[in-house]
């Protein structure tokens, strides 16, 4: 129950921040949506990249001409990887039918970056700082061909992952405008914590994300800072 509050509730966030987007834009304050197709892998497995697409709300706060605080919250972050060598699921019958095929990890992760924005010259800013993850499921998508059938079997094992990851992202981000605009960056984030409980070793998140940063209402709230200039500060 209180897991279906917090999508309803995020889901309401959504509705009401894309509706009243330009109040919360001002000269110090950006706000908007992140779009981040993201290229995601985990460390020390046999595996390949695994391509997702992760949506978020985010703030950006100018501290100075030079500092920034960055705060985005995403309920819907791709991590896991594809080409996982098949292992036993306890049924004889299916670990027959997928011994030649592969298996692809999702995890479904809600994301909480925060991070610092530095301007290093011009439009072009560098970006770093920790990252929170809640790892709310996890399944292993079993694929294979059989007889030019495509088969794929779902085994959900969020039990063997643990619930938060922290990590660390840093990246680069470039601004089109001085003033607030679109924006697109290069990513790289990763796990600190180990994340498979049955695995021996060390199992890490790691991920690339193409970040594209579209503000929410701020050609309104140009336009009402233009008409009312004192209401502004």
């Amino acid at each position: 129950m209180f897991l279906i509050a917090c999508i309803k509730t995020s889901q309401s966030q959504v509705i009401i921040s894309l509706l009243f987007g330009d109040k919360l834009n001002s000269e110090k304050l950006e706000f908007g949506l992140l779009v981040s197709p993201t290229a995601c892998n985990i460390t020390n497995l046999d595996a390949k990249y695994r391509f997702g697409l992760g949506l978020a709300l985010y703030f950006t706060l100018q501290l100075n001409d030079k500092l920034y605080f960055q705060l985005e919250a995403s309920p819907k972050a791709a991590m896991g990887a594809k080409g996982i060598k098949p292992y036993s699921t306890g049924d004889t019958t299916l670990d027959r039918l997928f011994s030649a095929g592969s298996v692809e990890r999702h995890i479904n992760t809600i994301s909480m970056p925060l991070l610092i924005r530095y301007r290093i010259g011009g439009l072009w800013f560098a970006e770093t700082g920790p990252q929170i993850d809640w790892m709310l499921k996890s399944q292993d998508i079993f694929k294979a061909t059989v007889n030019n059938n495509d088969l794929t079997y779902t085994k959900t094992i969020s039990d063997e992952i643990t619930n938060f990851d922290v990590g660390w992202s840093a990246g680069i981000v470039y601004r089109f405008k001085k003033t607030i605009s679109m924006s697109v960056g290069l990513r790289y984030f990763y796990g600190l914590t180990d994340m498979v409980k049955s695995a021996g070793g060390n199992q890490h998140n790691s991920a690339w994300l193409l970040n594209v940063y579209i503000p929410i209402g701020a050609g309104k709230a140009a336009e009402r800072r233009q008409q009312h200039p004192a209401n502004s500060k």
